[in-house]
């Protein structure tokens, strides 16, 4: 490069040159991006939001491009859109900004996942998540809208998920309210979900609701052992932190006032007698409540050791108590349909609309 210029290499190209066209270039898409495709969502372009892992079948006769409100939860506004022909119905949630000065938004995504999670004994659940749409225009298809962050390969799978019933939804929509009102509910069943997830057990045969065990229960071969105890600990960490949320921590017995005001919240709270016999644990609840925070801190403090003896029995025994406490405290809080329905705003005109006897993914045309 004796006798060349510095700033071009051997085909006379001005290298300084092109790096500052390219950098004004750059600049000015992310000035147009930061313009029309704000990322401080939810903002005025962005506020509607497609729920991916959740669709209706319609049976209650929806036309194409239906889009119509179902109900209103705190900042949020659900709608049921029919975006495509014979394709099963989308849910949508409009968002307000009101969210962002909030210090934790519970948002309805996850209300619907803990709320269908519990009303079918953790046995099946949902992953629901926020798929945000720019510019938003219920007469596309959710193909054709801009979705922020959604790579092409994603669009694939933004129809999958549960199928249900709108009835399905209204019938849940008590335990969405007493989740969305209640941050101790919610609390609660956050950590049994979790708990659940982490080591899921079959709480309709451990409790014995039926006759008949289709899971039975079977603690870890010796080989197995390695791979599941640090599932146990989890488990009986966050079913303890359910039961926490709901009731605190045991007091001391010697405090013998404290005891028995304690003891006589669990019926007020509950409903339940701490005296009575817990059914898994051969005991008493409210001698087991003192077990469990036992068993929790084994589970949480082993400073470097690993408790064999920590076995699936004492897991699936913290896992059905929290199940108990906390259904005992939802029957106590949650309130009546026809109370919901006004508080929730929900449309009863697509609810009788909907055929029970039938479940179809066809839409229908204007003069059907």
């Amino acid at each position: 490069m004796d006798n060349k210029d510095s700033k071009s290499n051997d085909f006379g190209v001005d290298v300084k040159e092109i790096s500052r066209i390219l950098a004004e270039h750059y600049r000015k898409r992310q000035a147009f991006l930061d313009k029309y495709y704000p990322t401080d969502i939810p903002n005025d372009v962005c506020n509607y939001a497609f729920i991916q892992g959740i669709k209706f079948e319609n049976s209650f006769k929806p036309k194409v491009n239906d889009f119509v409100p179902f109900m209103i939860c705190g900042d949020e506004e659900l709608f049921l859109w029919t975006h495509k022909k014979d394709t099963y119905t989308a849910l949508i949630s409009k968002v307000s900004g009101d969210v962002k000065k909030r210090s934790f938004w519970k948002n309805i995504g996850s209300l619907i996942q803990l709320a269908y999670s519990y009303s079918r004994d953790f046995e099946h659940t949902m992953d629901l998540e926020y798929k945000w749409c720019y510019y938003f225009d219920p007469n596309k298809s959710i193909f054709e809208q801009e979705i922020y962050n959604c790579s092409d390969l994603e669009r694939h799978s933004l129809l999958n998920g549960t199928i249900l019933k709108v009835t399905e939804l209204y019938h849940i929509s008590p335990l969405i309210e007493l989740l969305l009102r209640d941050d101790r509910a919610f609390t609660a069943m956050s950590n049994f979900y979790a708990s659940m997830k982490t080591h899921y057990c079959c709480l309709i045969c451990e409790l014995d609701r039926y006759p008949y065990k289709k899971h039975p229960s079977h603690e870890p071969e010796l080989w197995e052992q390695a791979n599941v105890i640090s599932d146990y600990e989890t488990a009986i960490v966050q079913a303890c932190r359910c039961v926490e949320a709901l009731i605190g921590k045991p007091p001391k017995k010697e405090n013998k006032s404290r005891f028995l005001e304690h003891k006589q919240k669990w019926i007020d709270q509950f409903g339940i007698n701490p005296d009575d016999d817990f059914p898994k644990g051969k005991t008493t609840y409210i001698e087991f409540y003192y077990k469990l925070f036992e068993l929790r801190n084994a589970a949480a403090h082993s400073y470097g050791t690993i408790p064999f003896d920590l076995e699936r029995k004492q897991a699936v025994d913290a896992q059905c108590f929290a199940s108990l406490i906390l259904d005992g405290y939802v029957k106590k809080n949650v309130l009546t349909e026809e109370i919901v329905i006004e508080k929730l705003n929900i449309n009863q005109n697509i609810l009788g609309r909907v055929d029970e006897t039938m479940s179809t993914i066809r839409t229908y045309e204007v003069d059907e």
